[in-house]
């Protein structure tokens, strides 16, 4: 049996207990995901759902010329309203993106309380997973995140330096 707080031969980083478990969602076109805010950081959570063919509900009474282009072609279903309690049932995901800091934890409370995973991007700890700087390339992904979405700058400068170092790695440069 392998105790958790035992360091396992396997492991080649930090042996330390963590809040955070890695994981890499699949099957997202059968699942309604929902986003909370149309904004900036809204655009780019539909747009991160949208390249793996989710179902996106936005969910916003404004929103950005991009996402109301995709509103228009009908790759989102745009709600122009603000959030009302009861919006995110049926959500595997759940996005609280507003600068609005009431409605985002009102959002976070719903959400986790119909059992979504939730993503709150003011407060990340009162969701139950954060998202990673990502690089896709050919048929991997490399993902860098840290505890709780601290630091982002710094992940996504790892990310970088890691892209960098596989476009090397692939084009036999050093």
């Amino acid at each position: 049996m392998i105790e958790p707080d035992k360091p396992q031969a396997s492991q080649a980083t930090n042996t330390e207990l963590s809040t955070v478990y890695p994981i890499l969602l699949t099957g997202l076109h059968h699942r309604l995901a929902i986003v909370v805010g149309g904004g900036l950081v809204g655009e780019r959570k539909v747009a991160g759902l949208l390249a793996v063919r989710a179902q996106v509900r936005l969910i916003s009474p404004q929103a950005t010329p991009i996402l109301q282009h995709w509103a228009q072609e009908g790759r989102i279903d745009w709600w122009p309203r603000p959030y009302q309690i009861g919006d995110v049932a049926g959500a595997f995901l759940v996005f609280a993106a507003t600068n609005v800091r009431e409605v985002n934890a009102r959002v976070a409370t719903e959400g986790t309380q119909t059992g979504a995973l939730c993503n709150i991007a003011d407060a990340p700890e009162e969701g139950n997973f954060h998202l990673p700087a990502l690089h896709r390339q050919d048929d991997f992904v490399v993902a860098v995140g840290s505890q709780q979405g601290k630091n982002p700058k710094r992940v996504k400068q790892l990310r970088d330096r890691i892209a960098q170092w596989l476009s090397t790695v692939e084009t036999g440069k050093k």
